[in-house]
């Protein structure tokens, strides 16, 4: 990397501060830089900062490492070889001693850009093994065997890279190809390792959705895995540039080292690589909502029928001869006087009807039992259960005429109230949002807490 050409590292320059730009645009748009603040995030702890602000920490820090060596590159100038017949990058040895010390100042910066962002990388592959090999017991994060290897994992880079730039500092020619070799190899080690996770991680979509996962959770998955897809790319362009550049720095001959064409294709290849992985990264750590941003909310359907619209109007907890329900809603129609309830057949699977209910005198209680929905409730998703007690209700109102009266519908069907109790997804799954915005857990870890 010594005979890089100034034009290699200004793409280095360039890309680092585009970058900069997006991830300032981004967090902006994202929550103000809301997960910025200490306190940011559902899990309590230091877990969610650390994760945060070391990957914050490598974005300035590779900017200045960028600029820095381009000015570096471009002041120092070429040099006539073989007696004028070739021009090259002036070697470090023949830099000035203030641009050397200062030269070794940027590696050491480089050498922390480049730790901190391995720190995430290791969080996101221990994360997923984490959750690929989970069973009934749900285990805990924290107290697993992959989140000792993810923090012993980060001690051995934070320190292990620092330490790999003062031992070679030494030596200002090969400075640069020992701390390539070490972070290029670390660095491709993971990403081989992860695509163990993406390997399986179809099987692991196909069963969220048998469990009935949440329909946006479904979405942040499938997003996560199409864009690591494409990251697994540009990390692999990342990484294996700078090894084969360390590997021919650290040899005895240098071909690749003395092509001018190959050194800068390998570096601009690499810077390309590392940025555009670290932007798809930062979509992945902190996903944004374009509905959300939008500002759109869901509105609740309103049902017409000949005589006005149907109102959603709480039940009345005074209603005799039927407890109150927590979570089924009462729709009233305004207008005529009440008529006569009709008798329905024993046999009839709609919903029954019983004059004798009569929360308010003129009003009719109409409970609504749908024994048919609840016979074929595994055959449909709680969404279609709900569109289709709200269409059988109005049938009901046609049947029993446009009357003031209040009718009980039950909006969580049985299968939705047995997949939040027997799921056998993790809650981490359920609620997920970003590998490293966690939830806290249970005591017990049996049931997943409201996200």
């Amino acid at each position: 990397m010594s005979t890089g050409s100034p034009t290699a590292f200004l793409s280095w320059a360039i890309l680092a501060s585009l970058f900069l730009a997006f991830f300032v645009y981004h967090l902006w748009s994202y929550d103000k830089f809301q997960c910025l603040l200490w306190n940011a995030g559902r899990q309590p702890g230091a877990f969610k900062r650390v994760m945060t602000y070391s990957y914050f920490l490598s974005v300035p820090l590779l900017v200045v490492f960028g600029v820095g060596i381009t000015i570096l590159k471009f002041q120092e100038g070429f040099i006539s070889m073989r007696d004028a017949e070739i021009i090259i990058p002036k070697p470090v040895d023949l830099w000035q001693k203030g641009h050397r010390h200062v030269l070794l100042g940027l590696y050491f910066v480089f050498s922390v850009a480049w730790a901190s962002e391995q720190v995430t990388h290791f969080e996101e592959l221990t994360f997923w093994l984490f959750l690929l090999d989970q069973g009934p017991e749900k285990r805990e994060w924290f107290s697993s065997w992959e989140y000792r290897l993810w923090y012993c994992s980060c001690v051995c880079t934070i320190l292990g890279m620092p330490l790999t730039t003062l031992v070679a500092r030494h030596n200002m020619d090969t400075i640069d190809a020992w701390i390539f070799l070490v972070g290029s190899l670390s660095s491709t080690v993971t990403n081989v390792l992860f695509l163990y996770v993406l390997f399986r991680f179809p099987a692991f979509l196909r069963h969220v959705k048998a469990e009935g996962a949440d329909p946006e959770v479904v979405v942040r998955l499938s997003t996560f895995y199409e864009l690591n897809l494409v990251r697994m790319i540009f990390r692999f362009a990342a990484s294996l540039p700078l090894l084969i550049l360390a590997a021919d720095g650290i040899r005895g001959n240098h071909p690749i080292d003395r092509s001018q064409f190959w050194s800068d294709f390998l570096l601009m290849i690499s810077a390309i690589g590392q940025f555009i992985s670290s932007s798809i990264t930062l979509m992945i750590f902190f996903p944004r909502s374009v509905t959300k941003e939008a500002g759109y909310r869901h509105k609740a359907a309103s049902t017409m029928t000949d005589s006005g619209p149907l109102h959603a109007h709480p039940t009345s907890p005074k209603s005799p001869g039927r407890p109150p329900s927590t979570h089924s809603p009462a729709f009233y129609i305004p207008s005529h006087p009440p008529t006569p309830a009709r008798p329905m057949s024993a046999g009839s699977s709609e919903m029954e009807y019983s004059p004798s209910e009569e929360p308010v005198p003129g009003y009719h209680h109409i409970p609504v039992e749908l024994e048919r929905a609840r016979k074929q409730d595994d055959a449909y998703s709680p969404a279609q259960a709900l569109v289709r007690e709200h269409r059988m209700t109005r049938r009901e109102m046609a049947t029993h005429g446009s009357t003031s009266r209040p009718v009980s519908i039950s909006v969580a069907p049985r299968s939705h109230m047995r997949l939040a109790s027997a799921s056998t997804l993790h809650p981490y799954v359920t609620s997920y949002t970003s590998p490293i915005d966690l939830i806290e857990m249970p005591p017990d870890g049996t049931s997943p807490p409201s996200a």
